[in-house]
């Protein structure tokens, strides 16, 4: 499905190009949810994924990781390609109205205007019909492009906000379709913030890490360090066993008190292997 690499040479993370296509391949096949999608279609599409996902990441991912990167990417990929095809919505069956409406006037014979001119008539009767609470909320909305900045702007709570938007959306909605059945809502509000492409994203880790250089931070790798308690673990054992408790040693040591029970738990474990190692020397 994929061509065989020129030379496996080194891709990210102690993973050679040899490997990656492997994996890319094996997600490919393994994947179940894209039957619609050419199988040349997926490995490729898992590869890029795979491939920049190694890139991107600080630490070394296991395979099964990368194999899900990869699923994920031709789930995406194949919605994609189901939009531009105009089936992307609820039934994947039906061609969607935008889909139509888009291209029953870039197929026309002669470009109309008419569509254009009377949704932009309708919008300022409709805007005019509006209650005067039900435009402000909706020119907020637009003007802050985020639904916290708005509920600050308009000075209301989460729930009081998406009551009162929701209202004026099936006004407006009513409004639009008069004289007809009215669509259902469709869509979601989109923060900005949480919908960037990969270069944005690239982009942003790269400032990130010239400001932490700048500011002479250095960026922690791999799993925090051990907590020093000052005590060993079978010391913390003994303490518990003679009658205290663990809240009161989390509190003499300022830690929580899973830790004190993770560290006694660890020593209880190291004195039964050794007792085991001892009996199991003796019955020699």
């Amino acid at each position: 499905m994929l061509p065989r690499p020129a030379a496996d040479d080194p891709v990210g993370h102690g993973y050679t190009a040899f490997q990656v296509v492997r994996l890319a391949v094996w997600a490919a096949r393994e994947c179940r949810w894209v039957n619609g999608m050419d199988m040349v279609h997926r490995a490729e599409t898992a590869w890029e994924a795979i491939t920049e996902h190694l890139q991107l990441v600080s630490l070394r991912p296991e395979e099964t990781e990368l194999i899900a990167v990869g699923w994920k990417a031709m789930k995406a990929q194949r919605y994609q390609d189901l939009q531009a095809h105009g089936l992307g919505g609820r039934d994947k069956a039906l061609v969607s109205r935008a889909f139509l409406r888009y291209w029953s006037s870039a197929s026309a014979p002669a470009h109309s205007h008419e569509d254009l001119i009377v949704d932009r008539i309708a919008l300022a009767q409709i805007w005019l019909a509006l209650s005067p609470k039900h435009r402000r909320i909706l020119t907020v909305l637009a003007e802050c492009d985020d639904r916290r900045d708005a509920e600050r702007a308009m000075n209301m709570d989460t729930a009081t906000f998406t009551r009162v938007l929701g209202s004026a959306r099936k006004v407006f909605f009513a409004l639009w379709h008069e004289g007809e059945t009215p669509s259902k809502m469709w869509g979601y509000d989109r923060i900005a913030e949480r919908h960037q492409n990969v270069m944005s994203l690239v982009r942003l880790r790269k400032r990130r890490a010239l400001k932490r250089k700048a500011s002479g931070v250095v960026p922690r790798k791999g799993r925090p360090p051990v907590k020093d308690l000052g005590v060993s673990n079978s010391e913390l054992l003994t303490r518990y066993e003679a009658g205290e408790t663990y809240k009161k040693l989390a509190q003499e040591f300022g830690v929580s008190r899973s830790l004190i029970t993770d560290r006694v738990d660890k020593a209880r474990s190291a004195r039964a292997a050794v007792a085991q190692k001892s009996l199991a020397e003796e019955t020699k």
